[in-house]
């Protein structure tokens, strides 16, 4: 007897609908004057950049110390974003064609959640390097606006 769509897939269903509706109404809702903060993260490093030299005035000695470090990070940064889109992509495929597959549905999540965390730990990591290189006050600054990054205070 046909009983329906397993729940597995109405499970998969909806975390894949909620994940979409958070990505529209974060694109749609967010305000348009300014940049959001953790927008810088996932944007090229020439935003990040420039935000760096706006908000904490970053001396040129310090611009050259922190250049490896910036350097280091955008390339890492760059790695990870495409492992996240193959893997979202490869989640996408998976759920079109073989939407009860859960081992791979699972394996596809793995490998996306895995991106995230490693560009998470990438980032403090970065921020955390730079810290070394800033003023008291500019550290505190960059530590200010990376925990409200995490914890969306802005």
């Amino acid at each position: 007897m046909n009983q329906g769509p397993s729940p597995l897939l109405w499970i998969v269903t909806a975390v894949v609908l909620s994940a979409f509706t958070s990505f529209f109404v974060a694109q749609f809702a967010a305000p348009k004057s300014g940049r959001a903060q953790s927008d810088l993260l996932t944007k090229s490093s020439p935003d990040f950049h420039e935000w760096l030299h706006a908000e904490l005035a970053i001396t040129p000695e310090q611009e050259k110390a922190l250049a490896s470090i910036e350097s280091q990070f955008e390339r890492q940064r760059i790695d990870l974003l495409e492992r996240i889109r193959v893997a979202g992509q490869s989640l996408a495929s998976t759920l079109e064609a073989k939407p009860d597959d859960s081992e791979s549905i699972n394996n596809c999540l793995r490998e996306i959640n895995s991106a995230q965390g490693e560009l998470q730990q990438v980032m403090i990591t970065h921020f955390l390097d730079m810290k070394e290189h800033l003023s008291p006050s500019q550290a505190t600054r960059l530590l200010q606006w990376t925990r409200e990054s995490i914890t969306h205070d802005r």
